[in-house]
């Protein structure tokens, strides 16, 4: 699902979490995208690791197990990298739907330096080992300057404030699924489901969300209310089937939702400004010349 963005405010919130953890914090859709960061790049242990294809594909691979694992468990996970740093994953949810995800990282929980210098060392080891590149020699000391190293409950601290991040960019709109995957899937759901029940009722439940929040993603990305638009459709399909088969006139207001078919025939000539006769009659013409 891809997603439309505030840059400027999710900037600003995401440069506030960093200054007052001092860790790295990125948003991904829910394709796995990267979409925003700050800082804008990685530390230097992480662009090395990056660098190289394996340690690449290593890098790509634990990142889609955490956003795997934080889909299932729809909750922010916090775990260790396969190069031994601290990161977490917390999903944006749209109600029921995980629309995207902010992660944190790349941290440590190390002791001591000495601590994490042992880690990175061997990752960095097994990293120019597999590529046959030793360009890092032995100056550990660049790569520790810049991961932030942190306690147990400052970790949980950072989780707990870029989970309250996710709400307040839900809440605020700052972030939100793409106006064309909503219109597309609800104009796909409603075409096929013209003959049902569209009631906000029904509709709410179809797509896991309250009927408020129904009301406030068509207002959106709509420029009519959801009654109207549902009318609309019913009534351009009642034409296509007026033009295009021999279905009765009471036939065809049933199969697009209209239970009553005086009210079916006061709609479209409402909407049409001719009657569902006058419109069939005054498409004949073009239907026989289509076989002619």
């Amino acid at each position: 699902m891809k997603l439309d963005y505030n840059k400027k405010e999710l900037q600003e919130l995401m440069k506030d979490f960093f200054l007052l953890t001092g860790i790295r914090i990125v948003l991904f859709d829910s394709d796995y995208t990267e979409l925003l960061s700050y800082p804008e790049s990685h530390c230097r242990f992480c662009a090395h690791m990056k660098s190289r294809s394996e340690t690449s594909r290593l890098c790509d691979e634990s990142d889609r197990n955490s956003f795997s694992e934080c889909k299932l468990k729809n909750e922010i996970i916090i775990y260790h990298c396969h190069a031994g740093l601290i990161e977490a994953t917390a999903p944006l949810k749209d109600h029921n739907t995980v629309i995207g995800y902010l992660m944190f990282g790349q941290i440590s929980d190390a002791a001591n330096e000495q601590e994490l210098a042992a880690v990175l060392s061997e990752h960095l080891n097994r990293s120019s080992s597999a590529s046959g590149k030793h360009d890092f020699g032995t100056d550990i000391a660049r790569y520790l300057s810049d991961i932030p190293m942190k306690s147990a409950g400052q970790i949980r601290a950072a989780a707990r404030i870029m989970e309250a991040c996710t709400f307040c960019i839900i809440l605020k709109n700052t972030v939100t699924a793409r106006r064309d995957n909503f219109i597309r899937n609800m104009d796909s759901y409603l075409m096929e489901h013209l003959a049902d029940d569209l009631s906000i009722h029904e509709l709410s439940k179809a797509f896991g969300i309250s009927k408020s929040k129904l009301y406030q993603q068509f207002s959106i990305y709509y420029d009519t209310g959801i009654a109207d638009h549902i009318r609309h459709l019913r009534i351009e399909r009642a034409r296509q089937l007026l033009t295009d088969t021999e279905l009765s006139v009471t036939e065809i207001s049933s199969a697009v939702g209209f239970a009553d078919y005086n009210y079916f025939c006061r709609v479209f000539k409402k909407e049409v400004g001719i009657s569902a006769k006058k419109y069939r009659a005054s498409s004949l013409p073009h239907c026989l010349s289509l076989y002619e």
